[in-house]
């Protein structure tokens, strides 16, 4: 299912729903110059996006990110791929 909306209404979709968090498993821009992933099953998130964006995250003191190119396994350290 696709739908179209904004932060406001994609953070109540999962609140009360028993899943790990509150957004959405996929979400992208109108214009999909970036995407943010977290699946059900994992306890992290991946972000696709320019790399203004990404070393924006990167630099952020409140996230634990670390970088990843492609072709490079992308499971944290200490977690495990399903």
């Amino acid at each position: 299912m696709l739908v179209q909306a904004g932060p406001q209404q994609a953070a109540t979709w999962r609140n009360d729903r028993g899943m790990h968090g509150v957004l959405p498993e996929l979400i992208f821009r109108a214009d999909h110059s970036w995407l943010v992933s977290t699946l059900r099953d994992d306890g992290w998130s991946c972000l696709g996006a320019p790399a203004g964006l990404v070393d924006s995250f990167l630099r952020h003191p409140n996230l634990q990110a670390r970088p990843v190119t492609l072709g490079q396994e992308a499971t944290p350290p200490g977690q495990q791929a399903f």
